[in-house]
């Protein structure tokens, strides 16, 4: 069955970050996503669009939890007295944002194509 759900449509995004978990693999999430879409009227989404959405929402969530390690480990140097590179700090920090927005793009840069393809 062929479903007609935008690849743009955030709700589907909201639903994946809020339902998928780490270790749980992408089918499962694709199944809560699809029962917690027809419970709020929208079409079940195929499960190539529900992975992909997965695979992306793991990605940021990797990268994040990198963030706060570094950040983690900037507060610990500091509170042992130590002055943490500032610096350093900041240029890890933009490198992981920059690759949290390159993430994003190649997501919607596929969804576009997916989209045009099928119209």
């Amino acid at each position: 069955m062929r479903s007609a759900v935008s690849p743009n449509d955030p709700r589907f995004s909201a639903l994946v970050a809020a339902l998928d978990q780490e270790g749980v693999p992408a089918a499962e999430t694709w199944r809560r996503v699809g029962a917690a879409a027809a419970e709020i009227g929208l079409l079940r989404p195929s499960y190539q669009h529900v992975r992909r959405i997965v695979r992306v929402e793991r990605r940021r969530q990797e990268l994040r939890a990198e963030a706060r390690r570094v950040l983690t480990g900037a507060v610990s140097t500091s509170a042992a007295g130590l002055a943490p590179s500032v610096v350093l700090v900041l240029e890890r920090l933009r490198e992981l944002q920059l690759a949290e927005e390159l993430v994003l793009q190649e997501h919607k840069s596929f969804e576009r194509r997916a989209f045009v393809r099928r119209e």
